[in-house]
């Protein structure tokens, strides 16, 4: 279970990050969502340890290294594709199968520095993965990827966590990948929780800044 209580973070003398009370319990997939500069990249390297509160406590619930995190801007090692694949393995996780779900099979002799933005978010993505990790958290994962590709991909980090047990929290822009990989939403809007709930609020929003928000996804 996370908790977080009375958490703020000041970024600038004109945005604040505050979410006086918020629970997310172990195995939930949270579409993380919002206009830019919302917070939502903010929050997750809060959750990461990245960055420190300046007040109020986040409890992950979780032992040291049990969570994972995937910044916007993808990071590579030196060394081949499949050389930093391997770097986060840990358990019995099959690297030529991940290699092959997430388009990599035919570059894991490559330069991991010489890959596309794409095939570098598709990297990071195998990698966390790999590392059989508790706690997913991951922004913009699937951005780079086309619509088919980004399919794919939030069938295969769907099943992974249905498999694994692994929580997840996930920033996206994109309204079919939150709908089809996540089990709740997490609007947040000028630094605060807007909505929280079941994923069925992308089609019942009750506050009114997740109706308007909402209304511009044009949901099916």
């Amino acid at each position: 279970m996370i908790r977080i209580t009375n958490l703020k973070k000041r970024l600038s003398a004109d945005f604040t990050l505050e979410i006086p009370s918020l629970e997310i319990a172990e195995g939930e997939r949270v579409a993380l969502i919002g206009p830019n500069g919302a917070g939502k990249s903010t929050l997750l390297r809060l959750l990461a340890g990245f960055i420190s509160p300046d007040e109020g406590e986040i409890d992950l619930g979780l032992p040291v290294g049990s969570a994972g995190y995937e910044p916007q801007q993808p990071y590579v090692f030196r060394g081949t594709t499949e050389k930093n694949l391997r770097m986060g393995v840990h358990g019995s996780a099959d690297v030529p199968a991940l290699l092959r779900e997430c388009d990599l099979a035919a570059l894991g002799d490559k330069r991991a520095d010489r890959l596309s933005g794409g095939e570098k978010q598709r990297l990071c993505l195998a990698r966390m993965l790999a590392g059989n990790y508790r706690l997913l958290l991951l922004d913009e994962p699937l951005s780079a990827a086309d619509i088919e590709t980004g399919e794919r991909l939030a069938l295969l980090l769907k099943r992974h966590c249905e498999a694994s047990g692994a929580t997840l929290l996930m920033s996206t822009h994109l309204p079919q990948q939150a709908a089809s990989i996540a089990t709740k939403i997490l609007i947040l809007y000028n630094g605060k929780v807007a909505e929280y709930g079941d994923i069925a609020a992308l089609r019942t929003p009750e506050s009114d800044f997740g109706k308007r928000f909402l209304a511009q996804w044009k949901l099916e």
